[in-house]
């Protein structure tokens, strides 16, 4: 899994479990726990890929290209994970610099 989304799952999880605690939750909308895991995530993962997935860094990203359904190219930096993805399914292969 993603170290980001692995991040993201503990931080709503923890902070969940602390407004059930405090007794804060009926206070919250839908909307504010994932608004606060996403500007503390942004603080570490400075780089968002084009899977969505955030990473530390350009180093942590895998630049591929693939065909779509029209026959145009596409291309994009993508975390690992979702770069193997799309290399069996989509047949994506990776751009060398």
């Amino acid at each position: 899994m993603i170290e980001s989304e692995q991040k993201r799952e503990r931080l709503t999880d923890l902070i969940t479990r602390w407004s059930k605690r405090t007794k804060i939750e009926q206070l919250l909308r839908d909307s504010d726990i994932p608004s606060l895991v996403d500007q503390v995530l942004e603080e570490f993962y400075h780089v968002t890929l084009c899977c969505g997935h955030m990473t530390r860094s350009m180093e942590d990203s895998v630049h591929i290209a693939f065909k779509e359904n029209d026959g145009s190219t596409v291309s994009g930096l993508y975390c690992s994970k979702c770069a193997e993805d799309y290399k069996q399914k989509l047949g994506a292969w990776e751009v060398q610099p």
